[in-house]
């Protein structure tokens, strides 16, 4: 029997187009962290905004391996445009499972940029979310003190609630959690990494019996470094992506400093 069986398959229902819509609120701070490496190397110089920009792949190089970009945009514009916040209809508890921009603060003020868009299914085969999303954001006073304030605040959510509404009056209701786990080491860098899991009913639309759900699982892989001032923050489908985009960034931040 399938019911309350657990699947992964393409997306194609409510339920599931809604897990993938879920990865775009992990911006500002859906990662629950693990110390990685603290390497004893010279922090990064503070960066110009051009320099910034410069750290984050270029749109046609995303191309390679993503199905849509969208152009960069600063922090403050991320801010401005909602990028941060969770969307009409989506709630959690505990809270902190989708509120994290608290954690950071204020980051109208914050120089950075950040640039998303979805993965090509060849990409990332196996997984259900397709978003992706990189950021730089530079920290007064340190990036690594933002770090043990998210993770302060991520570890309320190892085992959380997520409620979303589907616009029919009636809501799908369902787990969010946060698991911790290695991350990369990168030169000079202090780095933590997490695997964020959302789980809600799937009733397949071809079914004659609509009492059969399955549940629906999707997963997210965030990887994050710190480095003086200098934040990078990855969101993607697969745990390599993650690492290949947060490395890919610092080595160009370091080329730069």
């Amino acid at each position: 029997m399938e019911n309350n069986m657990r699947k992964k398959r393409t997306v194609v229902t409510l339920a599931a187009v809604a897990l993938a819509a879920l990865t775009t609120l992990f911006l500002a701070g859906n990662g629950a962290a693990t110390a990685g490496s603290q390497e004893a190397a010279a922090a990064p110089t503070k960066f110009n905004n051009e320099e910034l920009r410069q750290m984050l792949v270029p749109e046609s190089e995303q191309r390679k391996t993503a199905s849509s970009v969208q152009p960069t945009i600063t922090i403050a514009e991320a801010v401005r445009t909602g990028q941060f916040g969770t969307g009409p209809g989506i709630a959690s508890e505990p809270r902190a499972c989708l509120e994290m921009t608290t954690a950071l603060g204020d980051l109208s003020g914050v120089e950075g940029y950040m640039h998303s868009g979805e993965r090509s299914q060849a990409a990332a085969p196996e997984s259900l979310q397709r978003y992706f999303m990189t950021a730089v954001f530079q920290i007064p006073g340190g990036a690594s003190t933002a770090i043990d304030k998210v993770a302060k605040v991520l570890r309320t959510c190892s085992a959380g609630t997520i409620r979303l509404d589907t616009g029919s009056g009636e809501s799908l209701r369902g787990s969010i959690s946060y698991a911790e786990h290695e991350a990369p080491a990168l030169n000079g860098a202090r780095t933590f990494a997490s695997t964020l899991t959302t789980i809600l009913p799937w009733t397949d639309p071809a079914s004659t019996d609509k009492t059969v759900q399955t549940l629906q699982e999707c997963d997210a892989q965030l990887t994050l470094a710190a480095n003086g001032d200098l934040l990078i923050w990855s969101v993607e489908p697969t745990e390599q992506l993650a690492v290949n985009s947060v490395r890919t960034v610092h080595e160009r931040a370091l080329a730069l400093s």
